[in-house]
């Protein structure tokens, strides 16, 4: 069920104001049309089948089905809960207005039309209790945040945060990382390889048009089928092989296997990175960052030359000594992207006092 706010005159409340009678006849008469009974009006009186109608059945209230958070994952896809209603860059807001979507979808044909603007325009829908009480469970697989209207900088402090206070690493080795996602991804979560920093999910295809492609195109992506995107590079840090993007997709944070909804979930991807980090096949790379003595620089080549290992450091199929100029050269064009990386936390925070061992050894448990 959408809303019809459009319906209504053109017009949407600002703010959480009264409705006017006019509006609420307007509404009455819509609702008369969209179920074929009589308009109360501002008689007050309603048909039988009106009445009937008005009174209609239990609302749908509770957890999301899987169904519901596929519709989920479509919103944050297009950046909207509704036809011109777009997410906004306050994870709260939007989450309501996911809450108000779901509900309407829901419930829209059983309400009492005592508020005859309820599923109508936003303002109302979204002051409903009921809408906010549905909240809890749009964000119980991580909040609802449109990463593309948050700027640059904020999008790298919120790593710098999550890698520094959660997980543990110096700002210098966080630093050298972040400064590297944003060579990779502009530190964008859902950032497909070969599209642009705002429409990160249009790419070329494999037929070569530049497509919007959906989450399950590109977690589902095919060589062999030549289907979703044709560059396979995904997420903050560009996992590429088939093996490490089954692993993002797979990967479980918060208890909860996110599959396509990762995509969105910044903190979800930064705990994927570390686990890799932490893992037997990144062990040079994961001593390098948690060094509290490394530099940003020292971080950033680190993890550039053994970790993301671009293209530009291959040669033949094999990997460059990092004396060769072309490698020097890409150390280069990644420092000072750390180097921003630090300032962009140490100017929010301050300088963080050195992590512990004990807290660099340890990931955090799902909430």
């Amino acid at each position: 069920m959408a809303w019809y706010g459009a319906r209504i005159a053109g017009r949407r409340p600002s703010g959480f104001s009264a409705v006017s009678p006019e509006e609420v006849d307007e509404a009455e008469a819509f609702f008369a049309e969209l179920t074929g009974t009589e308009a109360r009006g501002r008689s007050g009186r309603r048909s039988a089948a009106g009445q009937a109608w008005a009174e209609g059945g239990p609302l749908v209230e509770g957890p999301l089905t899987e169904a519901e958070w596929r519709t989920v994952v479509s919103i944050l896809t297009r950046g909207e809960a509704q036809v011109g209603t777009p997410l906004t860059d306050d994870a709260e807001c939007n989450a309501l207005l996911v809450a108000a979507r779901i509900f309407c979808d829901r419930n829209a044909m059983q309400l009492d039309r005592r508020d005859p603007l309820l599923c109508l325009t936003t303002d109302v829908t979204v002051g409903d209790q009921r809408v906010r009480d549905l909240v809890a469970h749009v964000t119980a697989r991580g909040p609802v945040v449109d990463w593309t209207r948050r700027p640059r900088d904020a999008r790298v402090l919120h790593v710098m945060r999550l890698l520094v206070g959660t997980y543990g690493y110096p700002v210098s080795g966080a630093a050298g990382l972040v400064g590297n996602l944003q060579a990779e991804s502009g530190v964008l979560p859902q950032r497909v390889e070969g599209s642009a920093g705002d429409t990160p999910m249009r790419a070329p295809s494999f037929a070569g048009p530049v497509t919007d492609f959906t989450a399950d195109e590109i977690v589902n992506r095919s060589h062999s089928a030549r289907t979703g995107p044709r560059l396979p590079g995904i997420g903050l840090a560009q996992w590429t092989s088939p093996g490490r993007r089954t692993g993002l997709f797979a990967h479980t944070f918060r208890g909860v296997r996110l599959g396509p909804r990762i995509l969105f979930d910044m903190d979800a991807q930064v705990d994927y990175l570390v686990t890799e980090l932490r893992g037997a096949g990144y062990a040079g790379v994961q001593g390098v960052i948690s060094d509290p003595a490394v530099t940003v620089d020292g971080a950033s080549d680190a993890v550039v030359y053994s970790f993301e290992i671009p293209g530009a450091l291959l040669s033949g199929g094999r990997k460059l000594p990092r004396s060769d100029a072309r490698v020097i050269a890409v150390f280069e064009r990644r420092r000072p992207l750390g180097r921003n990386a630090e300032r962009v936390y140490t100017a929010a925070v301050g300088t963080a006092p050195p992590p512990t061992p004990a807290t660099t050894a340890r990931a955090p448990r799902p909430a």
